[in-house]
């Protein structure tokens, strides 16, 4: 059966499981599983971006909800372009207490902290990790549609301690392993620096492009 979305992920670990005192239990695995995944993946396709206003007089915006980790924050300009913004580590922010155009920032506790108040109400884009968290309102996200397995091997494994099946826990957690790591090496491909080669126009001699002509 095709596993897409939070319904169709629980009954495919109740097949699996093939347990029918577990079935009430499938949404709990399912949040352990989604924990254990939160911890272990940084995948591209985690990563989303959201638009926060500043207060004015504030240092602080709260963080959106579903948020795991912070990746970059940029201003946005009157004319739609972005600012990068400079991550200061949350010890070495030195707020100050003159409102004015934040520069830094860090986090802070559940907020996304300034190096100073807003004087007006700017907008920011927050580019983050968000958690893995179906639900019935959320029946699906960018790692159950790309990777079900992944999903499905993490919810039996984590219902593996009521099986009492060693050999079969054993078979659960290897697939889970390995989907992690394909995962992983995917991501990393797609993260690794790709150089382009181009060839050199007809119309111009290699010889007189290396003296600059």
């Amino acid at each position: 059966m095709a596993i897409t979305t939070y319904a169709e992920l629980q009954a495919a670990a109740a097949n699996w499981l093939v347990r029918a005192d577990l079935t009430a239990r499938v949404p709990e695995f399912i949040s352990l599983a989604e924990a254990r995944l939160n911890r272990s993946l940084r995948a591209r396709l985690a990563e989303v971006e959201q638009t926060l206003t500043a207060t004015v007089g504030a240092r602080t915006v709260p963080l959106p909800a579903g948020f795991a980790e912070p990746l970059a924050v940029w201003r946005v300009q009157s004319d739609g372009s972005r600012r990068s913004l400079r991550f200061v580590e949350p010890s070495l922010l030195a707020p100050v207490s003159l409102r004015g155009e934040p520069a830094s920032w860090s986090i802070d506790g559940a907020n996304l902290a300034f190096d100073r108040p807003a004087d007006q109400a700017y907008s920011f884009v927050l580019r983050m990790l968000a958690k893995f968290q179906l639900s019935d309102a959320a029946p699906s996200n960018a790692l159950l549609a790309d990777c079900p397995d992944a999903y499905l091997f993490a919810t039996l494994s984590e219902a593996a301690p009521f099986l009492r099946d060693a050999e079969l826990a054993q078979a659960y957690e290897s697939k889970l392993e390995r989907a992690l790591a394909d995962i992983n090496a995917k991501d990393a491909r797609s993260r690794a620096a790709r150089t382009l080669v181009t060839e050199l126009p007809r119309s111009r001699p290699t010889f007189d492009i290396l003296r600059g002509i």
